[in-house]
């Protein structure tokens, strides 16, 4: 297959599926935000990952909808300036999907998906408690990609806080990812787990 996409008659939507079948393993953070007057919210998002260390940023990026208008999590980010981004792992992966139904206004993700909201430490956004990893992150910026039904906004977090389980850890203060056990997102309805992780070495030169 080739596909230039100057030249091709597919629509967005398959250009989209086709790409994240490819761009595979996804991890996948549970994003607690919290509105202007309160209200909680909990969304998936699989376009999420770490791209600085010093300072520490985390980066997601929710698309909009197809009536052109942002997503809760969204909204409510550029509302309050904070979020929490929880990982997801095998033992939350079906409460995780039921958090991404498009639920009536007013109504819970928390609540739909069988989630625990609890008082985070540096933000307003709850943790997941059902999650052994979250960050309390506050908004550095947001990069808007278009305003079509599908384009992404780039969101990026400076991390203020880090809670994990006091059992993910290793005697040397490392997560052992066999503890962890986290899922990653495939294309379609695929996810994949890490069952079976091993190291490789980087050589010296």
């Amino acid at each position: 297959m080739y596909v230039d996409l100057k030249t091709t008659d597919k629509t967005w939507q398959e250009v989209y599926h086709l790409c994240i079948a490819l761009v595979t393993p996804r991890p996948i953070a549970l994003v607690s935000t919290i509105s202007a007057d309160g209200h909680l919210n909990l969304a998936p998002f699989s376009l999420f990952n770490m791209i600085s260390a010093n300072p520490p940023v985390i980066v997601f990026s929710p698309a909009l909808r197809a009536d052109r208008q942002p997503k809760d999590t969204l909204a409510n980010i550029r509302a309050t300036g904070e979020f929490v981004a929880a990982i997801v792992t095998e033992a939350i992966a079906e409460p995780m999907v039921r958090a991404a139904a498009a639920l009536p206004a007013g109504h819970s993700e928390f609540d739909f998906a069988g989630l625990t909201p609890i008082p985070a430490s540096r933000v307003r956004p709850a943790l997941v408690r059902e999650s052994p990893a979250n960050f309390e992150c506050r908004l550095r910026q947001i990069i808007e990609l278009g305003d079509q039904p599908g384009a992404g906004s780039v969101v990026f977090g400076d991390v203020l806080a880090i809670h994990a389980a006091d059992w993910l850890m290793e005697p040397d203060g490392r997560i052992d990812p066999r503890r962890l056990r986290t899922v990653g997102r495939l294309g379609g309805k695929w996810y994949c787990t890490v069952s079976d992780p091993y190291e490789l070495e980087i050589p010296e030169v």
